[in-house]
This record gives C-alpha cells, sequence and structure tokens, in this order.
C-alpha cells in the first residue's frame, strides 16, 4: 500500500480513499515482483535468511494484512477512512523500507546502490501521486527518510561521511519535490486541456442539434433523460409533448439485447462509444430506422457510467434500400438455386438419352460392320460426342458463373495426365490429315499434385479448337516444367501449336470472352459455342496459373498456360522407380471374364446399353429395376461390382448404398465395391456419392472404353477399406 498510485488530473479537492485503493489493488502483483527482484540482489550483501524472510513478510502483508485492512477502510467515511489510509501507509512504508535499511547498513557499495535506488524510487513515487496531499505524503515519506538517515549512520557511525550521505539523501528529496512538482503543472496543463475538449464537444453537440439530428442525454445513475427538439420532430412529436425518462422504452424490443450489449462494452471500457443500428418508436405507433451514437461523458467518484450523451441519424430511406436490395439478393439467390437445380435435371434427362446413343453406337463399332455401316456409326459417334462435349462445356459454365466450381486437387502423373488428352485428340486429328505430335521436355515427368481432370480438359480443349481451326499441316502439345521453387512448386508450361488460320491482335483481346469466336463467319464455318477457351481460361487461374495466345491471320497460332504445380517425387526418384510402376501396372491388371455385377438401373435403354458393354466381355451380369431390389439382390448373393443408378424410383441409388453399407457393418461383412453409374455428374454429386459410401463414379454418357476403364480402376484400388468415391 505504501506505493499506491492514485491518479489527480486536476486541482486537488478530497481525496478520494476508495478510488487509491482500486488502484492499489490493480498494483498489487508488481510490487510482490519488485519486492522478490530487490531481495535477490539484496542477497549479495544480506544474509539470504533476511532478504527471504523479509520477502515472506511482504507477500503477507499484500495478500493477507493489508487486504484486510483496505476492507477496514472502505467502511469508514471519507475523512475517518483517509486517517486510516494514512495510518496503513507508514506500517506498509515501514516495512518496505526495512531491507533498503539493512543495505545501507552494510556499508558496502553494493548495498548503498541497492539502498539508494529502493528509496529513491519510492520517494519520486510518492512525490508524484501523493504531492497534494502533506499528511498522506508524509506518511510514506518519513519511513523511507529515516531508513536514508540511519542507514549510513549504522555503517560508518556519526561522521563526516555518514553526515555526507545524509546530506545527498536530502538533496535527493529535493530534486524528488521538483520533479513532482513538475508532474502535477503537467497534469493541471493537461487539465485545462480536457476542459477545452469538453467546450469543444459541447459546440459540436449544438452543430448537431443544427443538422436536424437528434441528441439526447441520460442520467444513468438516476434514469432521467433529456432529448432535443430534432429528436422529437424526428420520431413526430411537437414540442409540447412529453417524453418517457426510459429512452430504452421507445427502442423496438427486438433491438434492445443489441442495445444492451453495446452500451455493455462501452461502460466496461472495451469501446470508446457505441454505434448502433435501431428501430425507435413514432408518434403514430410505427418504427422508423436511425442510427444512434453515444459515448460516456463522466462517471460517479466509484468509476461507475453517470452522463452518456449520444445523437440519432435517421436512415429509414436507407433501410428501405437495403431491404429492397435484400429481396432483390434473395429472389436471385432462389433462382440461382432454381437454375441449379434445373440444370441438375436437365444434365440427368439428356445424358440419359445420350449415354444410349453413345453406348450403343460403340458396342455396335465392335460388331463386323460394311464400309457405309461403319461411316454411319462413326458420324453417330462423332455427333453424340460432340453433344456431350457441348453439354459439359454449358455445366462447367453454370458452375463458375455460380461460383460452386471445386478443385479435386491429387497426386497425378504428369506425362500420363498429357497422354490421356492427346490420345483422345490424336484420331480427330488423324480424320482431317492432320500430323498431330507430343512433345515433352527434360523435367515434364513425374509425380504432382493438382486436378489431372481439369487438366487434361483444358490441354483437350485447347487440342480440340486447334484440331478445328487447321484444315492442314499439324497439331503438336509441347509440356515441360521449370525448376522446384521455395514453395516446393515448379511451373508448368504446356504449349499448343497449330497451322491453322489464326487470328488478329483484336481477336486475341477477347479470345477467351465467353461465346465468343473471331467473327460471325467463324461459327457458321466451324461451329461451336466459344465456351471452351473461356472455361479453360478459367480453369487455369482457379488452378493459380494462367493462359494466353499469339497468333497472325494465316500464321497458326500458339496458346500457352502456366501453372505452378507442386512436385510430390524427386524427379530423379521417380524415373528410377518407373520400371517397378510398369511392372506393378501389369500384374495389376484385371481380367473382367466370370466377373459378377449388379447393375441397378431403372431405365431399359441403359439396362441395354451396359449388357451390350458388358456381357460380350464375359461379365455375369444381373439387373435390377431400382435401388430396393438392388439392397434385396446383394442380400442374396455376394456380387464382385455394383453399378447403382443414382435417380430411381422407390429407393434411389444414394439411400441404397448406405443400406448395402450399413448391412454389411452389422453384419462383419466384406465390403462390395460400389459404383454409382449416373448422368449426375457435377462435384456435389461425386461428393454425395463418396459420403453414401460408394468408391467410384461413371459419369453418363459411358463409352464401352470408359465403362470398362472404371470398372477396372476401382477393383483395382478396392482393397476392402472405405475409399472416397473416385471420377472415372
Amino acid at each position: 500500500m505504501a506505493d499506491t498510485a492514485y491518479e489527480t488530473t486536476a486541482p486537488p479537492g478530497p481525496f478520494d480513499v476508495r478510488a487509491a485503493l482500486r488502484n492499489g489493488e490493480g498494483s498489487q502483483m508488481g510490487r510482490i515482483f519488485s519486492a522478490g527482484l530487490f531481495a535477490l540482489f539484496g542477497a549479495l550483501v544480506l544474509p539470504w535468511q533476511a532478504t527471504v524472510g523479509w520477502l515472506a513478510a511482504i507477500v503477507a502483508w499484500e495478500l493477507s494484512i493489508s487486504p484486510f485492512l483496505d476492507w477496514v477502510t472502505r467502511t469508514r467515511s471519507n475523512v475517518v477512512a483517509t486517517n486510516v489510509f494514512a495510518a496503513v501507509n507508514v506500517v506498509g512504508a515501514c516495512l518496505f523500507h526495512a531491507v533498503a535499511l539493512a543495505a545501507l547498513a552494510t556499508g558496502r557499495p553494493i548495498g548503498v546502490a541497492l539502498g539508494v535506488t529502493w528509496t529513491a524510487g519510492a520517494l519520486m513515487n510518492n512525490f508524484v501521486y501523493y504531492g497534494a496531499y502533506p499528511r498522506l505524503l508524509w506518511s510514506c515519506v518519513a519511513p523511507a527518510m529515516a531508513a536514508a538517515i540511519a542507514g549510513p549512520v549504522l555503517a560508518f557511525g556519526p561522521g563526516p561521511e555518514s553526515a555526507a550521505m545524509v546530506l545527498m539523501a536530502l538533496t535527493l528529496l529535493v530534486a524528488v519535490r521538483q520533479y513532482a512538482g513538475d508532474q502535477r503543472r503537467l497534469h493541471r496543463h493537461l487539465a485545462e486541456h480536457q476542459f477545452a475538449v469538453a467546450d469543444l464537444e459541447r459546440k459540436l453537440a449544438v452543430a448537431v442539434e443544427a443538422s436536424g439530428d437528434g441528441l439526447f442525454e441520460v442520467d444513468l445513475v438516476t434514469g432521467e433523460s433529456v432529448v432535443s427538439e430534432g429528436w422529437k420532430a424526428m420520431l413526430g412529436y411537437g414540442p409540447a409533448d412529453r417524453i418517457d425518462d426510459r429512452l430504452m422504452d421507445y427502442v423496438h424490443p427486438d433491438d434492445r439485447p443489441m442495445l444492451s450489449a453495446e452500451h455493455a462494452a462501452h461502460f466496461e471500457g472495451r469501446t470508446p462509444h457505441t454505434t448502433s443500428e435501431q428501430r425507435l418508436l413514432c408518434k403514430d405507433g410505427s418504427y422508423k430506422w436511425v442510427l444512434s451514437r453515444s459515448r460516456v461523458v463522466s462517471r460517479t467518484e466509484d468509476g461507475r457510467p453517470w452522463k452518456l450523451i449520444g445523437t440519432t441519424i435517421d436512415i429509414s430511406a436507407r433501410k428501405a434500400l437495403e431491404h429492397q436490395l435484400e429481396a432483390a439478393r434473395d429472389a436471385a439467390e432462389a433462382a440461382n438455386a432454381a437454375k441449379s437445380t434445373f440444370v441438375a435435371n436437365m444434365s440427368h434427362e439428356i445424358r440419359t438419352p445420350l449415354n444410349g446413343v453413345i453406348g450403343v453406337a460403340g458396342a455396335l463399332a465392335r460388331t463386323p460392320l460394311s464400309v457405309d455401316q461403319r461411316e454411319m456409326v462413326d458420324l453417330v459417334q462423332s455427333s453424340a460426342q460432340i453433344l456431350e462435349r457441348l453439354l459439359s462445356d454449358i455445366l462447367d459454365q453454370s458452375k463458375l458463373e455460380a461460383g460452386e466450381f471445386e478443385l479435386q486437387t491429387a497426386p497425378f502423373d504428369l506425362r500420363a495426365a498429357v497422354e490421356a488428352a492427346a490420345e483422345l485428340m490424336r484420331p480427330r486429328a488423324e480424320d482431317k490429315g492432320l500430323a498431330f505430335h507430343v512433345e515433352y521436355g527434360e523435367a515434364a515427368d513425374g509425380l504432382f499434385e493438382g486436378d489431372a481432370v481439369r487438366l487434361r480438359q483444358i490441354i483437350t480443349n485447347l487440342a480440340a479448337n486447334a484440331i478445328k481451326f487447321t484444315e492442314s499441316g499439324e497439331v503438336s502439345i509441347a509440356v515441360d516444367a521449370g525448376e522446384d521453387r521455395a514453395d516446393g512448386t515448379a511451373e508448368v508450361v504446356l504449349l499448343v501449336n497449330d497451322t491453322g488460320i489464326g487470328f488478329d491482335s483484336e481477336t486475341a483481346g477477347r479470345l477467351f470472352g465467353r461465346f465468343v469466336q473471331a467473327d460471325g463467319s467463324i461459327s457458321r464455318r466451324f461451329g461451336g459455342t466459344g465456351l471452351g477457351l473461356a472455361i479453360s481460361k478459367a480453369l487455369a487461374e482457379r488452378m493459380g496459373g494462367q493462359i494466353s495466345a499469339r497468333s497472325s491471320p494465316g500464321q497458326g497460332a500458339t496458346f500457352v498456360v502456366r501453372l505452378p504445380l507442386r512436385r510430390l517425387v524427386r524427379l530423379e526418384d521417380w524415373r528410377r522407380d518407373a520400371e517397378s510402376r510398369r511392372a506393378e501396372a501389369e500384374a495389376g491388371s484385371l481380367d473382367l471374364t466370370g466377373l459378377r455385377v449388379l447393375l441397378a438401373e431403372d431405365h431399359p435403354t441403359n439396362q441395354r446399353v451396359a449388357q451390350l458393354i458388358l456381357e460380350p466381355l464375359g461379365v455375369d451380369l444381373t439387373i435390377v429395376g431400382d435401388g430396393a431390389e438392388a439392397i434385396e439382390a446383394s442380400a442374396e448373393q455376394p456380387f464382385d461390382l455394383v453399378l447403382m443408378d443414382m435417380q430411381m424410383p422407390r429407393v434411389d441409388g444414394l439411400a441404397a448404398t448406405r443400406a448395402i453399407r450399413e448391412r454389411e457393418r452389422l453384419a462383419g461383412a466384406p465390403r462390395m465395391p460400389i459404383v454409382m453409374l449416373t448422368a449426375n455428374a457435377m462435384d456435389e454429386h461425386r461428393a454425395q456419392s463418396a459420403d453414401a459410401g460408394a468408391d467410384g463414379l461413371i459419369a453418363k454418357p459411358v463409352t464401352p472404353q470408359s465403362l470398362v476403364e472404371g470398372v477396372l480402376a476401382v477393383l483395382a484400388h478396392d482393397e476392402g477399406e472405405p475409399a472416397s468415391a473416385r471420377a472415372v
């Protein structure tokens, strides 16, 4: 308590004992820490038992005795409490300065230094905070000065040395007193400035009143309030109308908890002022939106909020506009949700018959055909592929616009991904008599992390575009990778070159926009929607990369894609293990002969497509018409694989899959591989399939190649444990 800080920012008035006690409680641990530090240094010149005993006494004083005396002080009137406070300070100061006296009495240099340091700090603290109250000041200073005088005398005895040290102590006292006076003058100067600021705030309040905004003042102790004429007029009240003191009664009931929380945060000092948008009750019974700002301008002696002053601004027009915008936003979101549902349904409805066309055409192409028949089948296949590609572009663009597009990041073989895309394009180039080749740079190999499906989509989009606009010559794909960066990524560069019609610089500037062709004649001559490049650009940017193009009319074109991809395996290690990977792939190849497959599909066309593709390969195929039948059939006998349509009557594919997985769990049965064979090819449907327990997803329309490869991929990866749905 001897070093308790009491803040004074105005000329001295009656000493506020309770405020001093609160401040002392806040600095309690600081005093204990300082005492502990001084005891540690004091052990250099004093017996450790003495310093430990002194520190124990300080701790006992601060944690037990002083709090009790503070409680006693609080129960007295301010005059009596001040006297008690001074008496307690004498005792505390004596205890605190006992070690300084002992250190000075040793006469050793370090002891004198410690004693002077402790005494000087205490004197400075006391003069600063108690200088305006002589009785309190001397209650703290007297023990310190006694220690400063008695210590040298005990160390050196009466004589010149002790007299000189006492004189120095008195000089220190004068210097500290002067410093404390300067501090008090500075505080008074600050108080004057605070008064000037308060006067300025008053003038600003008058200016606010003149602006037509409302002004209010609330006495938080008595509950009385005063509002300005502008505040009344804002709510439709006249000058003679009486306003109830409880302004909270005018606040809409739904807004009161928010306003109370704002006030509580401000009263506790966590915010400089309150700011809230609330509805106030008008004279006619309606509510008007206002923006209210307020702050506490004065507090009671015990620190409680007292005066609250604030302003209100009419924001009803702005709120009306906000409500209109919110309604428009809700309508837009509803329309977007309806569009997403429509797109999903249309995807299913279009892909289902398209699946029949592509699947049957693919199966028919595997049978002996005449030249004319082969040509007609090829025409059907190419037309169906164009239609399927158009549908995929529209769905991708719809997802990108809705912000629902997500990349599926996973490890992938860069060269294998590029080869897969190139092989899809090679027959198209050969059909037009174009040379088609792929070149790989020295580092364009290895295992990377990214979305291989979307990477292949970018390559096929660009390659298909190049083939479409090239009548003669060649189309080439070049792949290279830069050195690994500090963040672990390497820049993978893809170049798609052609010797086609090219385009000018003006066209290059708008080439990656949606539905853009070089001109109207391009669309009529070559066809297409103009979505492929826009989608490729969006995909590249989603991957953190970029895409650009350069060309001249009649000179062909070059499209450049730069993607930052993380290399997962060092190139040297990847090449060293290449032979072992090929051996594993050959050993892991699967044969479909005798494979028992359960097909759950309600559409007869799709049932027949699966039969035409799988049965010639020796698959033992069992067909059921809905999810309920699939559950029953899988319970009667085990199958090597289940192909499950997602949308079926009675029980859909997701529910059936969950039921099968639950039955396996309860029975402890081996996990049966389940693949979703569905027209629902969006990312959210893949996630739903995985959550239901499916091991893979094959998107319709299927081709013989995609169906067989999808089946083999799931069987090759299935080891009996749950797996996330793989998109095939």
